[in-house]
């Protein structure tokens, strides 16, 4: 189980850090916020902190 945990906040920190990515790239290159990346970003990081957080019985 702990391997499942870390693998679940590996994947999703990397996902959010990607989707943060893009949205920057969005921005400086177009000058407009993707807002479908940005929800995707917040909603992977909140994921990742709470599996971080779960306690494993």
């Amino acid at each position: 189980m702990k391997i499942l945990k870390w693998f679940l906040f590996v994947i999703f920190s990397i996902l959010s850090i990607i989707s943060l990515v893009v949205v920057y790239l969005m921005y400086t290159n177009l000058s407009f916020i993707d807002y479908p990346y940005v929800i995707s970003a917040i909603i992977s990081a909140l994921v990742a902190v709470m599996t971080y957080k779960y306690k494993l019985k």
